[in-house]
């Protein structure tokens, strides 16, 4: 735990530098920059998504502690049910659901981080346009892609809010 809270804390246009220096220049397994093929996106993958694993470690290890104590739960022992099956039929379903909620909503904030890794990375995307347009004071282009990012965080808290009413009966009575 000690270690999420430490990433939480660093920024991600500083982290981003830690995989190409370790990676793609130390190591040399990585390119440090492009998109000509699958490679080219692990290091600003890697970049993007350990923002958003702190804050997910943390309310999965949570939510699971709390569950792994209900009484669904030593009761499922006490029939005689597997310790994996307790664990991921009983326990995982239901301490996940705030996770899926929190996992979209970070999505939608890697959409706002991706101006910073694609300038990073000298990748060519909505993020890397974004700032090009900022810089060029192109107003219209701007709001446009504001729009999209907009656009995508609403469906994907909408698609949070189904995968939780799949995973929880309670819920689809409302």
């Amino acid at each position: 735990m000690m270690t999420a809270v430490l990433w939480r804390a660093m920024p991600n246009f500083w982290f981003a530098l830690l995989p190409i220096l370790i990676f793609a220049v130390g190591l040399k397994w990585l390119p440090v920059a492009g998109n000509a093929t699958w490679q080219n996106f692990v290091l600003p993958a890697i970049a993007l998504g350990y923002y958003a694993m702190p804050s997910l470690m943390r309310l999965t290890n949570s939510g699971m502690l709390d569950v792994l104590n209900a009484d669904y739960i030593r009761t499922a022992r006490a029939k005689g049910l597997s310790g994996f099956h307790v664990i991921v039929k009983h326990g995982l379903r239901n301490a996940i659901i705030p996770v899926v909620a929190l996992a979209m909503v970070e999505l939608g904030f890697m959409l706002g981080g991706s101006v910073v890794i694609e300038s990073v990375f000298a990748l060519q995307g909505l993020g890397q346009l974004a700032w090009d347009s900022i810089s060029r004071n192109d107003f219209p282009v701007v709001q446009a892609i504001v729009l999209i990012i907009e656009v995508f965080y609403i469906v994907l808290t909408f698609l949070a809010d189904v995968l939780n009413a799949a995973l929880d009966p309670r819920l689809r009575a409302r």
